[in-house]
């Protein structure tokens, strides 16, 4: 968004910067039209191995609140944070302890693919080391996202108080909204709990035990290299082996190695986006519904040849 030349002259504009767009999706129905709302991260591009540019730079310093995912995936925003005073809130809290562990290899077994974290230290001094085995895509985990609107709305009550009631009654709408899209999701995604897939990236972890889902692997065990043949073969081998339905990429990274996985096999291809690839700013509930229908939609296609 971007700001209005009609706000009233009592009242102060906000200027939210996060980190990734979904987390703007959190934070976008709370804010008024006079306010602004800018993303770090480039529409389209992946946060594993982003980094900041000048123009980044002067953005988070003139920004009123910051918002982070607060895991490795966007280090490069917090430690900049870091080294100013601007108020800020991170949706990782380390002193959470069922946070997901990351997945090591590129398959899974599907009883015992779902780690859980520990306790890992608080405050900023946690740092990398702590979070180094926590899956950090944490936004996806719809069941802790309605806290997360609570988190941002008492934020923003914090440094806008003559708001307050404004934000409340937003974040009021916001929750309940998608608390029922919750339960439309779950009912939509019921029938395809057992099916086995594959995506690009070990980044759904979160999406798939909150909804039951049935993932077998991933054809990046690094989202910044490249598989190496040996690893095509392996991913190859899972899909005959696990009778996998659709394999899932993603806008962010480039599609030619999955080609060269798929070729000359009966699997559905689809596309899943956990970031917002297009750079079109949208509530969050919108994005995750993106997400839903996008899995539900080869999920369909690979059942009905």
């Amino acid at each position: 968004m971007s700001a209005q030349n009609g706000a009233d002259s009592s009242t102060q504009p906000l200027h939210v910067v996060t980190s990734i767009p979904p987390l703007a999706g959190l934070v976008y129905p709370l804010l008024d039209e006079f306010d602004t709302l800018n993303v770090i991260l480039d529409a389209g591009r992946s946060p594993h191995g982003f980094q900041l540019r000048p123009s980044h730079m002067r953005e988070l310093q003139q920004a009123d609140f910051l918002l982070m995912v607060g895991t490795s995936v966007d280090a490069w925003m917090q430690r900049t944070a870091e080294r100013t005073d601007i108020p800020e809130l991170r949706l990782f809290d380390a002193a959470q302890t069922d946070w997901l562990l990351r997945r090591e290899s590129g398959g899974w077994d599907r009883e015992h693919h779902h780690g859980h974290g520990h306790g890992h230290g608080h405050g900023h001094g946690h740092g990398l080391q702590a979070m180094a085995r926590i899956d950090g895509h944490i936004w996806l985990d719809i069941q802790r996202a309605t806290g997360w609107i609570g988190e941002i709305s008492l934020a923003l009550q914090q440094l806008r108080p003559e708001r307050a009631a404004d934000f409340q009654a937003r974040e009021q709408q916001v929750v309940a909204s998608l608390m029922a899209a919750q339960q439309a999701w779950s009912e939509q995604l019921a029938p395809f709990q057992d099916q086995p897939f594959v995506v690009m990236h070990d980044a759904y972890q979160y999406f798939e035990l909150r909804f039951g889902l049935n993932a077998v692997g991933a054809v990046y065990m690094n989202p910044e290299v490249a598989p190496s043949v040996r690893r095509i073969q392996e991913i190859r081998d899972t899909l005959v082996a696990q009778g996998v339905v659709c394999v899932y990429q993603e806008p962010q990274f480039p599609t030619d190695r999955l080609r060269s996985v798929l070729r000359g096999m009966d699997v559905g291809l689809g596309k899943l986006d956990p970031l917002g690839a297009d750079g079109v700013l949208i509530p969050y509930e919108a994005f995750y519904d993106r997400l839903v229908q996008a899995f539900i939609g080869c999920m369909r296609d690979g059942n009905n040849p």
